[in-house]
């Protein structure tokens, strides 16, 4: 059955959904309810739940899932439900009864369901995760005084086989964005750190370490050295059986789960150093760069002849892993790097290809950056190939050249984390509203592709380079910019921390004796600190005009009294757009939508709207078909640009703007009701509903 799923992972699709359809019949959900029924009935239930439960477990492992399985319709959140209180009321219940055979089966299934990360919101929504680690602190049980039976039932059971299923789930979970974020708020490391402990079982010690060290901080890590040196030995033998295997498994552990969980550790260079120099594996490679680069010169040359997504991620992960190595100032390892021509060579391929690894139906961390991004970042800090031969060239253009228009404004550059894009728009709102700078941010300049050549650009015009710091600010993608500011342009940097953050060491030796800003509000910004920011800007300013031999530019910083300052928002263009009919809108206002949502210019393109009624119109068809519309505009999108895959969440992204636009309009064309006020006296007054 299993090689038949593996074979066709559409009919592996179907016929998951077929038994989730089954699961819904009225005797399965008086089952699953723990209702009193006859005992012949219960009988049959139980034996037709166990076939539905062993088919749901073998689709799944097979069936690709994508965001539309997160949607209402397709989400099975009641279904989850029902599975998850028919667990509970063995797991919460006298330790002394059975546990059944259904119970294990739905374990099972849950296990392989949830190892398909794109899925796990389903998983949060219905709440599995604070159930599951309440069911992990039973292990506790063991330390306190209860009768013998209690104990050996507790031990035999989830010892062996529960807690197993239960540490699965949450690891799984962990390699989720979002996962990351509910399990650190239901403080699962503790629980974790408990459950490692007491087990001697090294599959679940494995799945324990993966767990703390993605959702372990910098901070956390660098505080539990002893622990983390362990998990990363453990994560690199894994690492090596594994690319041994024919299947590339070690231990049930894909090969992608270690390099992932590398990925996300290697932010920190001290984890990165100590599995170059210090660690207690032996590999079968004369260094730990080498194995890493024969790992991906072997991965490529599978993923050109498969298209299995996790060997697709495999590379990415390495690609991923080889950018981290390329940040370090240890020449050695450069050398090993540029001195490898395959890798120079596959790199420079891979700079070139336009279209993606990643796969629509495998979820991606946002620690790890596409394939293409990652070996451009590689290339540009070993200064090769075309990607680096290009932007060296670049870096040593006057910045005198790029400021041609003698009354252009100071441009100031805003370097920020995508996960801080809210701050990082109203800071821009604040530098905008002086009127005294040009504002430089990715999303006004970088609409599709590769964005890195733009941002060198923005970084070469800019007077300042601002970083908006946070806790968030750790990827290789702003360490990239820092590095070409400071290190290669000598460009005038200025720090703004957001509370108090826990800077990574090469971002700490770069900024710890440079001017800084500090809000202590990370919603919003205090008024008193922007006028200290514009304050500060000025005064850099000047200081950069003078170091380049340039006439010092002097620009009064607005007095911000309380009649002058506006406590509220500006409107964004968006507001401004919709203040004019959307019917009325012509290509230009439609063009003007499509940035501002940041829609992909290539859907732009394909689409050419001439008017606002036609794009209506469009949306209006979307939403009664959208699936159809995806392959229409997919094999379309393929057909422009050479075979470049438009993936699923790029067009539901244009048509959630789309369903938006439909309900804007609505707003526009609702008639004004009047409702008739009789005051005092015979005299009326209208109030606007």
């Amino acid at each position: 059955m299993h090689a038949l799923f593996k074979a066709d992972s559409v009919f592996a699709y179907d016929i998951f959904y077929l038994y989730i359809r089954l699961l819904n019949l009225p005797g399965m959900k008086i089952l699953l309810k723990r209702s009193d029924t006859e005992n012949y009935t219960k009988l049959v239930y139980e034996q037709l739940a166990v076939i539905i439960l062993f088919c749901m477990t073998a689709t799944s492992s097979h069936a690709k899932f994508t965001v539309f399985d997160l949607e209402e319709s397709h989400n099975n959140q009641e279904i989850l439900l029902l599975l998850l209180n028919y667990i509970k009321s063995d797991f919460e219940s006298d330790l002394s009864s059975n546990y059944t055979h259904t119970t294990q089966l739905i374990l099972t299934f849950l296990w392989s369901y949830s190892d398909k990360t794109i899925v796990v919101p389903n998983l949060i929504k219905t709440g599995y995760p604070e159930a599951i680690l309440k069911w992990l602190t039973i292990v506790d049980s063991q330390d306190k005084p209860c009768n013998s039976y209690e104990f050996i039932r507790a031990k035999k059971y989830l010892k062996s086989n529960a807690i197993h299923a239960f540490i699965s789930i949450i690891h799984n979970t962990s390699r989720h964005d979002d996962g990351i974020t509910v399990l650190n708020s239901l403080e699962a490391i503790s629980v974790i750190k408990k459950v490692q402990n007491s087990t001697t079982n090294p599959t679940i010690n494995l799945l324990c370490s993966m767990s703390l060290a993605l959702l372990l901080t910098p901070k956390q890590i660098k505080n539990d050295r002893k622990r983390m040196n362990n998990v990363l030995d453990q994560l690199l033998k894994s690492v090596s059986d594994a690319s041994k295997s024919e299947d590339y498994k070690d231990g049930g552990f894909h090969i992608s789960e270690p390099l992932v969980v590398f990925v996300k550790l290697f932010n920190d260079d001290r984890a990165l150093d100590y599995i170059l120099q210090h660690a207690q594996v032996e590999l079968d490679a004369s260094s730990t760069v080498d194995f890493f680069i024969e790992l991906l010169l072997k991965f490529n040359s599978v993923v050109k002849n498969e298209k299995d997504p996790l060997k697709q991620l495999t590379c990415t992960a390495v690609v991923n892993i080889l950018w981290s190595i390329s940040f370090q100032e240890h020449n050695q390892y450069k050398r090993q790097l540029k001195n490898n021509q395959k890798l120079c060579k596959l790199l420079e391929e891979l700079f070139n290809n336009t279209s993606s690894l990643n796969d629509s139906t495998q979820y991606v961390p946002k620690y790890i950056e596409n394939i293409q991004t990652a070996a451009v970042g590689i290339l540009l800090n070993l200064n090769e190939g075309s990607a680096g031969d290009a932007l060296v060239s670049q870096s040593k253009i006057s910045i005198a050249d790029n400021m041609s228009k003698s009354n252009s404004k100071p441009m100031i550059m805003i370097s920020y984390s995508h996960d801080d894009k809210v701050l990082c728009y109203q800071l821009e709102e604040e530098l905008k509203r002086t009127e005294l700078y040009d504002v430089w941010i990715d999303k006004n300049y970088c609409t599709t592709g590769d964005s890195w050549e733009r941002i060198a650009d923005g970084i070469k015009q800019a007077h300042v380079v601002l970083c908006l710091i946070t806790k968030n600010y750790t990827s290789k993608s702003v360490r990239r910019e820092v590095i070409y500011a400071i290190d290669k342009l000598e460009k005038t940097l200025l720090p703004v921390f957001i509370l108090k953050p826990d800077v990574p060491s090469w971002l700490e030796i770069r900024t710890c004796d440079l001017t800084h800003i500090r809000f202590t509000d990370e919603d919003k910004f205090e008024q008193t600190k922007i006028t200290k920011l514009m304050e500060t800007l000025q005064q850099l300013i000047s200081g950069s005009s003078s170091e380049n031999n340039s006439p010092p530019v002097h620009h009064e910083l607005p007095i911000l009294t309380t009649q002058a300052r506006h406590d509220e928002p500006l409107p964004s263009t968006t507001k401004i757009l919709l203040r004019k009919s959307i019917i009325s809108w012509d290509k230009a206002d439609i063009k003007q939508w499509f940035n501002e949502n940041e829609i992909m210019i290539e859907l732009y393109n394909i689409c050419q709207f001439i008017d606002g009624s036609e794009l209506l119109s469009f949306a209006k068809v979307l939403q009664d078909d959208e699936k159809v519309q995806y392959k229409s505009y997919a094999e379309e999108f393929s057909k422009r640009y050479n075979g470049k895959s438009l993936l699923l969440h790029q067009f539901n992204k244009f048509a959630n703007c789309l369903r938006k636009l439909i309900d804007d309009h609505s707003k526009q064309t609702a008639p004004i009701q009047l409702k008739t006020k009789r005051t005092e006296g015979n005299s009326q007054t209208c109030e606007i509903l």
